[in-house]
C-alpha cells in the first residue's frame, strides 16, 4: 500500500464515523514498567514509574465514577469516537472524572510519536487541545516519515499551543519522561486492564462492551446507561447536563 492510498483509506475511515476497534496483537511498549503497586481504576499520580507525569484527567476529579478511556492516537476508531467522548465530558463532567491513557499499538508506525507529541504538549499545559487537533488531522501525519512527521506535530502544536516553547516541546517529544509515561499506560492496560482493543473503554473499573455499537446512538445509549448506573449507586444526578469543569 503506497502513501497516498493509505491516506485516502485513512480519510474515508474517519468520514464514515462508525464505532471500530483495532486489535491489539501486535501491540507493545518499548519497555515493560512495574505497574503491580497502582490501582488502575483511580487516577494515577504522577511517580518515578510513569515519568512523573500522571492520569490526565478532567470533570469533577473527585467523583466517586471515573471514565477511563485506553487510545491509540493513530487508530481510525479512536479518531472517530473522539468527538463523542467529548460530548460525553460536556454531558457529565459536572459530576464524573474522565481519565485518558496511551495504547499504542505497533502496527500503526506514528502510534508512538503521536503519543509523544501530544505528551510533550502536556508538560506545557495543552494535553487536551493537542490531542484534539492531532485526532482531527490523523490523516495528515499517520503515514508520514522522519522529519516530515516531526514538522507536521510542530506546526499543530503552534495551532494548540500559543503560548507554547517550540524548542521544549521539541526536547520532551524525544525525552524520557514521556517515554515512560506512553509505556506506563500501555503497561497499565496490558497487564491491570486486560486492554483487548482500542478504543477501550472501562467505569470504575469494568470495561463497557461496545463491539455491538455501530452508531452514534449506540454509543450513547450504552455509556450513558452505565455512566447513570453508578451515579445512581452513590445517590447522585443521573443523565446528561451541559455544565462542565475541566483541569
Amino acid at each position: 500500500m503506497n502513501k497516498t492510498t493509505a491516506i485516502i483509506i485513512g480519510i474515508i475511515l474517519l468520514c464514515f464515523g462508525g464505532f471500530v476497534t483495532w486489535s491489539i496483537t501486535h501491540s507493545g511498549s518499548e519497555s515493560e514498567t512495574e505497574t503491580v503497586e497502582y490501582d488502575s481504576t483511580t487516577i494515577i499520580q504522577p511517580s518515578t514509574d510513569n515519568g512523573e507525569i500522571g492520569d490526565h484527567a478532567r470533570g469533577y476529579l473527585d467523583s466517586p465514577v471515573i471514565v477511563i478511556e485506553y487510545a491509540d492516537f493513530q487508530c481510525p476508531g479512536c479518531a472517530s469516537i473522539h468527538p463523542k467522548t467529548s460530548t460525553l465530558f460536556e454531558e457529565y463532567g459536572d459530576r464524573v472524572a474522565f481519565v485518558f491513557r496511551n495504547f499504542p499499538i505497533k502496527g500503526h508506525p506514528n502510534a508512538r510519536a503521536s503519543a509523544s507529541a501530544v505528551e510533550a504538549a502536556g508538560l506545557q499545559g495543552y494535553f487536551f487541545e493537542m490531542a484534539e487537533i492531532v485526532f482531527a488531522n490523523q490523516a495528515v501525519w499517520s503515514y508520514a516519515s522522519g522529519s516530515e512527521r516531526t514538522n507536521i506535530f510542530v506546526e499543530l502544536f503552534q495551532q494548540a499551543a500559543t503560548a507554547g516553547n517550540i524548542d521544549q516541546f521539541k526536547s520532551d517529544m524525544a525525552g524520557s519522561r514521556v517515554s515512560k509515561k506512553i509505556n506506563f499506560d500501555f503497561d497499565l492496560g496490558n497487564k491491570k486492564d486486560n486492554v483487548t482493543g482500542t478504543p477501550f473503554f472501562l467505569v470504575n473499573g469494568v470495561h463497557i462492551d461496545l463491539s455491538d455499537s455501530t452508531t452514534s446512538s449506540d454509543f450513547f445509549v450504552i455509556m450513558r446507561e452505565k455512566i447513570d448506573a453508578k451515579l445512581a449507586e452513590f445517590d447522585l444526578p443521573t443523565g446528561p447536563a451541559t455544565t462542565q469543569t475541566e483541569e
